[in-house]
């Protein structure tokens, strides 16, 4: 499922790995995340991340698990083009792949002439393209805007390693598990559905102090 969930940033200070909603959390497939299910794949991350079993997490241990989930992300990414699933990308995948790309650049510049061609010509006049300029900064605007907002939040977001010692017990790794889930339950039901969290800026703004 793609963007099923939540696309959660991993909290604190240099902790890139941990606890992250999504389809793997989703572990029954029913489309949403339950307390249960949040919390066996933040104890599932915890102890794939500590190599050695000793219930801490160092900072090597953290940056060897994160180079092993880029790697998984690599090996997911060729696997979807590597469609015969021979370990080699043939002349026709590669076709395939720039086909994609080619159609999802056709679908973008239809959409933008459904948008702003108001006169139906087929193309996009010189006043046409001013209205889409103005439209597109103001959206960049509010991205930057939203990035700062959230680099904000970010800072006020509860340290994993919450004594400092250099080291992430299971303990703190779970109660930051905890928070980060009530945050994201914007309706406080217990489960996570698809965009909760997401939507806490601009219209559901009013639930950030929750």
């Amino acid at each position: 499922m793609r963007r099923i969930l939540i696309k959660t940033a991993l909290i604190a200070s240099g902790a890139t790995l941990l606890i992250a909603a999504g389809p793997k959390a989703d572990l029954n497939q029913d489309g949403q995340v339950t307390k249960a299910e949040f919390t066996q794949s933040a104890e599932s991350r915890f102890y794939a991340a500590d190599a050695d079993n000793d219930g801490f997490l160092t900072k090597d241990e953290r940056k060897g698990h994160k180079e092993t989930m880029r790697e998984d992300f690599k090996n997911q990414r060729f696997a979807k083009l590597d469609t015969n699933g021979d370990g080699l990308l043939s002349k026709d995948e590669m076709d395939a792949r720039g086909d994609s790309r080619k159609a999802r650049k056709e679908a973008r510049r239809n959409a933008r002439l459904e948008k702003f061609d108001t006169n139906l010509d087929g193309e996009l006049s010189e006043a046409e393209r001013t209205v889409m300029k103005a439209e597109r900064d103001e959206k960049r605007s509010e991205m930057k805007a939203q990035r700062k907002d959230k680099k904000a939040k970010r800072s006020k977001r509860p340290k994993v390693d919450a004594n400092g010692d250099g080291l992430i017990s299971f303990d703190e790794h779970m109660s930051v598990s905890e928070q980060l889930f009530r945050r994201m339950d914007a309706n406080a039901d217990g489960v996570l559905t698809k965009g909760e969290g997401k939507k806490r800026r601009g219209k559901r703004g009013q639930k950030r102090g929750r």
